[in-house]
């Protein structure tokens, strides 16, 4: 059975301004009648592990490079206007809970759900739909969501599209396709599908119709419908480029990056028009030039969702266009005062009208996010908390959505959600076994599938499988440890996605104390080592597998690996690969000859191993229950490179094996002469492979 590559070294993420607080946790422990019991805070249902001895928890730090300089705050990975967690969470929920009460029906719904204008004799718009299916999926509400989402798929058009006006008893009032409602309903469909699974081929089929009918081919500018516009009619208020690059991760479909940069690009064309260029203010409509039209010339109703849209890919990607965007309108408010915002600017910023209500001021506040200033985002963040008048079906909803977003609870898919209890509610984390990380990574709660942790750019599932191309070529066929070759192409082909899921998942649930790209991509590599990416290696034909024989992608043994993982490993948030819930207990030894469950089971037992150091040089197997197994983590990552044969002996018992470590720039004695570092710097480093 595999352990693991060490990867010393791991990276403190940078120091951010605003600090968040993470709870100083310990590692995770089962009964050991061996070793003294250290005090842990965690739920008492929670033991997706060994008690690893008292020293295991500083050792993993100093190990995994995150042991916190003195002095040095700890670096945060949500950026948030709000005081604390708490008070968000309450600001939230409360805000929904009332959102949902006044504008959620069933009425004229026909048995789904609808959010209603009862200023507009109680119609319905798609842009409704969408915002009431985003504050459903990030409240944790599915009956809420599944209802509004009947009701879109019931008002379709002939593109698949959701017709933008329905009646109180659902008649179509106007018909084609609203850009941004379509996008908002993608986006939540997107983030359900990673909260709680099942609606991946929905959000896939109906990003492939704004794709087709609301993206303008060859210039990738966003139509604000599938019935009109393009360069020559665009709103800047629809720009969402936080979601399209969570759209083109979720499909590996790269022309919405493109839309992305088409997107900044007209932005920053509006930014050097007259006016704009001083107060960074755009208009509710323009042309692809920046140039704006006269059917929408001021900044307004629409042009006001601009910095709410941009906001989120700043404080979900950090994009420096953002941030230019943003630091021009924010300097434009603080000018103002943000008890002085009003709903209607000329774009030199003149004030056309003085209402300040919950729109302007939530859709301002949600722009304040990346400001390093933290007395203005203090300000706006109080000032939105008292401003909730005047708003009606439209400014209600958009500040519920502001709170989610400036609160960092509306979190980026690819970082994972947690799963939700029906009805509403904070998430419950997925994806760690319900365990914090410890306090000094500074990250919070790592909860699914694709998240940077710490290391620099995206890391989802098209950089896994390209990390996988690239592991498969650096085997030279005709080795031990031979290449993916034409024969195995095919194969190989179809499992990489499916194997490029499994990784990011095991590698955010079991080693969430290391960045996300190095844990997944020392999991890769191990299941290059072990099986070349072959995930029926020692399958028979019939699907069956022997107890005492390693199986599959990482080699793992159901009379041993499956069975400690039946009586240990939580089932807290464990899914399997089509989100259902999964039962250690009840996992079968044929199913170690599935990706996901393999993958799984491999990466558990490799964490248990790394927090018990349970490496020497005659049983590197060794779990340490009678208290002699070395305590220091730094051993406990080592790969199943070293075989049976241990240590010592590995480079006279595994010529192969020493081959391949040759190959990426190491030697083979792990213990001596620091290969452990050398593997991590050639092959898992970011930037290295």
């Amino acid at each position: 059975m595999v352990s693991a590559l060490s990867s010393n070294g791991s990276c403190i993420p940078s120091s951010k301004r605003w600090e968040v607080k993470t709870q100083e946790v310990q590692p995770p422990a089962v009964p050991n009648a061996g070793a003294a019991k250290q005090s842990v805070s965690r739920p008492a249902t929670v033991k997706d592990g060994f008690d690893a001895g008292p020293n295991t928890r500083a050792d993993w730090q100093a190990f995994s490079g995150q042991a916190q300089a003195a002095g040095r705050p700890a670096a945060s990975t949500a950026k948030t206007l709000a005081p604390d967690k708490a008070t968000a969470d309450a600001a939230v929920q409360q805000s929904y809970a009332d959102w949902k009460a006044k504008y959620v029906t069933a009425d004229g719904a026909n048995g789904a759900l609808r959010v209603q204008r009862p200023e507009n004799n109680g119609d319905t718009v798609s842009e409704g739909i969408g915002y009431g299916m985003l504050l459903a999926a990030n409240n944790g509400d599915r009956t809420t969501f599944d209802g509004l989402w009947k009701y879109a798929q019931s008002h379709l058009n002939e593109n698949g599209l959701m017709n933008w006006r329905i009646d109180a008893q659902g008649g179509t009032l106007g018909q084609n396709g609203a850009t941004d409602a379509d996008e908002d309903m993608a986006m939540a469909l997107v983030i359900a599908d990673t909260k709680w699974g099942g609606y991946k081929q929905d959000a896939n089929t109906l990003l492939g119709n704004i794709l087709e009918h609301e993206v303008e081919p060859g210039t990738n500018v966003l139509k604000p419908g599938d019935a009109f516009g393009g360069s020559s009619e665009t709103n800047p208020s629809y720009f969402a480029p936080a979601y399209y690059k969570e759209f083109s991760k979720f499909t590996g479909d790269t022309r919405w990056d493109k839309v992305a940069d088409s997107s900044y690009d007209i932005l920053d064309k509006a930014l050097k028009q007259p006016g704009s260029k001083d107060t960074g203010l755009v208009p509710d409509w323009l042309d692809a030039s920046g140039k704006p039209l006269d059917r929408g010339p001021n900044h307004s109703y629409d042009a006001m969702r601009t910095p709410w849209r941009v906001g989120l890919d700043a404080a979900w990607n950090d994009d420096p266009r953002a941030k230019a965007y943003l630091d021009k309108v924010n300097t434009f408010w603080k000018s103002q005062g943000v008890e002085n915002i009003g709903d209607t600017y000329a774009l030199d910023g003149t004030s056309l009208s003085k209402n300040h209500n919950a729109t302007a001021v939530s859709m301002a506040a949600a722009g304040a996010i990346a400001d390093p200033d933290a007395g203005y985002r203090s300000a706006m963040w109080n000032e939105m908390m008292k401003t909730t008048e005047g708003g009606g079906y439209f400014g209600d909803s958009l500040r519920a959505l502001s709170l989610l977003t400036s609160s960092g609870q509306m979190t980026r898919p690819s970082d994972g959600q947690g799963a939700t209890a029906e009805g509403g509610g904070q998430p419950v984390p997925a994806g760690t076994g319900g365990q914090p990380v410890p306090a000094n990574t500074g990250t919070p709660r790592v909860d699914a599938v694709s998240s940077t942790q710490g290391v620099s750019g995206d890391y989802g599932v098209t950089q896994a499988m390209a990390d996988m191309d690239k592991l498969a070529s650096l085997h030279p066929v005709g080795t031990e440890m031979h290449g993916v070759g034409d024969a195995n192409r095919a194969g190989f082909e179809k499992n990489k996605r499916p194997i490029a899921e499994a990784a990011l998942s095991a590698a955010k649930r079991y080693l969430p104390e290391l960045p996300l790209q190095d844990a997944t991509r020392m999991l890769l590599a191990d299941i290059a080592q072990e099986s070349t990416f072959n995930p029926k290696l020692n399958v028979e034909s019939d699907g069956s597998v022997t107890p005492d024989k390693t199986i599959g992608l990482l080699q793992p043994r159901a009379a041993s690996n499956l069975e400690d993982f039946r009586n240990y490993a939580s089932s807290d948030g464990l899914k399997r690969a089509d989100g259902s819930a999964w039962d250690p207990k009840a996992t079968q030894d044929g199913e170690l000859a599935n990706v996901w469950e393999n993958v799984h089971v491999g990466a558990w037992y490799m964490s248990q191993m790394a927090r018990l150091g349970a490496v020497s040089a005659n049983e590197h197997y060794l779990w340490g229950r009678d208290g002699t197994a070395p305590t220091t983590v730094r051993t406990g990552l080592l790969s199943h490179f070293m075989g049976p044969g241990g240590a010592a002996n590995e480079g006279a018992s595994n010529p192969g094996a020493a081959r391949y470590l040759a190959m990426v720039g190491g030697e083979m004695d792990f213990l001596q002469s620091g290969l452990s570092q050398r593997v991590y710097d050639t092959v898992l480093k970011p930037g290295a492979v």
